[in-house]
């Protein structure tokens, strides 16, 4: 498509807030309707904070590569610390399971015994 195409062509209404649906219930990201359409990003926000129902997230600025080694590491340790938790809820759930099926085996005071 030429720059004179994607100058002259206009996006219904129905259609951005169609984008927009897509967006906010994850099915794509800005960036892959960007691409997909040849719209430029700050374009497909600006239809998100139109028509939209959730507020954008702020933009992260990064100005050298420690926030960025930073932000990474951070994410590493968002995503190990979620295992852990999920690992131990796991755990917690059989553990109450168990302990069920011993009060049916062995009666409300098993633990005494």
């Amino acid at each position: 498509m030429t720059v004179e195409e994607r100058r002259r062509r206009r996006f219904s209404e129905s259609f951005r807030k169609e984008q927009v649906q897509l967006i906010e219930s994850g099915k794509v990201s800005i960036s892959e309707v960007s691409k997909l359409y040849e719209v430029k990003a700050n374009n497909v926000r600006a239809w998100v904070k139109k028509f939209g129902s959730k507020e954008l997230p702020k933009q992260i600025i990064i100005s050298d590569g420690t926030e960025y080694n930073r932000i990474k590491s951070l994410e590493k340790e968002i995503k190990n610390l979620k295992e852990v938790i999920g690992d131990q809820q796991v755990k917690l759930i059989v553990q109450e399971k168990l302990i069920k099926q011993a009060e049916e085996k062995l009666g409300k005071g098993f633990e005494k015994k």
